[in-house]
């Protein structure tokens, strides 16, 4: 629904211990609370829910004010082309964007949104490390009504909203109450050099059974089957989930991954992916030295022509040209994952200014935007890729999110999974500890950074 059509309403209900969300511009006052955009960290009994999009003229009440934004500097691309058509339609409202990298935001966005200066509004990332603290922290505002009145939870980009819903104690997610929005995602797969596949007389793996017996012919032909540089960990954690999620049912993945207590990481198809790693290193599929080498040299000599296949996210696309390379998914649909979510500032005084630039965020239009700027969106509808490999990209996004295999990743579980499921996963490849070993490593650090009995 265009947000210049509606009226804007406003319904009051109850929150306990949730914090003042904002001064809207109607004349509220909540007994026993400190003011609305205080930032003295009160709480209140009521919270501020909108019944309909907003309009220009309902933001132009707040006057003229600054919305303040902190963003990844990956950001600054879309950044460039929102913000102006963003002030176009909320001429009152003036856009300040601080950039940071991510891990400045993620070292930083706690301590910020805590503060007396909080941004208005400002991307988290998902899991317990700092989507997590936020909630438990109430440092960010419920998006139940925003995602009820504006459509989020209807059409193809609905499940994508399930990473930022957390339970009132902020112990699990995946479910529950929504704290933010992401219009970016991402779909993991398989880039393959196209000559080389000729050459080889292969046609483009859609199973891992298939890429199985690729990477053996391409062995035997004296190719390096796949390229890998694991020394920031993630990248082999990103080819264990895709074998992963090949024999197991998506939503058990989810599950395990948002904290659910009934969950495990030992099971059979963890064992399985965690061997056909162990397999694949043992016969020198994956090189020589792949834990001194990181990712982004690695898909840099893909690109150059080393390596017959490269198993990563779709950020790595833009590294490779359409006439070389395609993508394609090994799970039904491919895995995904949901990008950084934005949240709106408890202690924010213009969240109605906050939620028509979440809205616009989330648009046919702005969708577009991401992909011309080298990510996928949320919102595909609409969207046209301008090549090839954006083309077959985009396709695995729509077949992931409408298979449900948008399972996320394996650290957002823990603060410290990272570390454990990356560094076990390099063990089991060099051979120095099982499979066994592993998954049983990885639940027992689960266990204890969920406390679960």
């Amino acid at each position: 629904m265009d947000s210049t059509q509606a009226g804007f309403h406003i319904r009051r209900r109850l929150a306990p211990g949730t914090l003042i969300a904002g001064a809207l511009a109607l004349a509220v006052t909540l007994a026993g609370c400190s003011a609305p955009g205080s930032g003295s960290g009160g709480t209140a009994t009521e919270q501020d829910v909108i019944t309909a999009p907003l309009t220009a003229a309902d933001v132009a009440e707040l006057g003229d004010v600054t919305l303040s934004l902190w963003a990844d500097q990956a950001e600054e691309p879309l950044m460039d082309l929102l913000v102006p058509a963003y002030e176009a339609a909320y001429p009152t409202v003036s856009v300040d964007v601080t950039y940071k990298s991510f891990d400045d935001l993620i070292a930083t966005a706690v301590n910020a949104a805590a503060s007396n200066s909080a941004p208005d509004l400002f991307q988290g990332n998902i899991g317990y490390a700092l989507d997590g603290a936020l909630v438990k922290g109430q440092l960010v505002r419920p998006l139940d009504d925003v995602a009820d009145v504006y459509g989020w939870t209807e059409g193809t980009g609905a499940s994508t909203l399930a990473p930022a819903r957390w339970s009132k104690d902020a112990s699990t997610f995946g479910s529950g109450t929504l704290y933010g929005m992401s219009p970016i995602s991402e779909v993991q797969g398989i880039y393959y050099n196209k000559a080389k596949l000729q050459a080889l007389g292969l046609d483009a793996p859609s199973s891992i059974d298939q890429l199985k017996g690729d990477l053996a012919v391409a062995s035997q032909a004296g190719e390096l089957p796949i390229m890998l540089g694991n020394a920031d960990q993630y990248a082999g954690a990103h080819i264990f989930s895709d074998i992963a999620a090949t024999t197991q049912d998506p939503a058990a993945i989810r599950a395990w991954i948002g904290g659910d207590p009934d969950a495990t990481f030992v099971t059979e198809g963890n064992i399985q992916a965690a061997d056909t790693m162990a397999d694949w290193a043992s016969k020198g599929y994956l090189g020589d030295g792949y834990d001194g080498l990181g990712n982004e040299d690695a898909i840099q000599r893909f690109a150059d022509g080393e390596g017959v296949f490269f198993v990563g996210g779709s950020w790595n696309g833009a590294h490779l040209n359409d006439d070389e390379f395609g993508f394609g998914p090994l799970a039904a649909g491919g895995v995904g994952a949901t990008a950084s979510p934005w949240h709106i500032s408890s202690s924010s005084d213009v969240t109605e200014a906050a939620i028509a630039f979440l809205d616009m965020l989330r648009t046919p239009e702005t969708g577009q935007w991401i992909l011309d700027t080298g990510r996928l969106p949320v919102i595909t509808d609409g969207v046209l890729a301008s090549d090839e490999l954006q083309k077959q990209t985009l396709t695995a996004l729509k077949e992931t999110i409408a298979a449900g295999t948008q399972v996320g990743y394996y650290d957002w579980t823990t603060t410290d999974m990272f570390t454990v499921l990356g560094g076990g996963l390099q063990e089991v490849m060099a051979g120095r500890i099982s499979s066994e070993e592993f998954v049983e490593t990885v639940q027992a650090a689960w266990v204890e950074g969920h406390g679960v009995e």
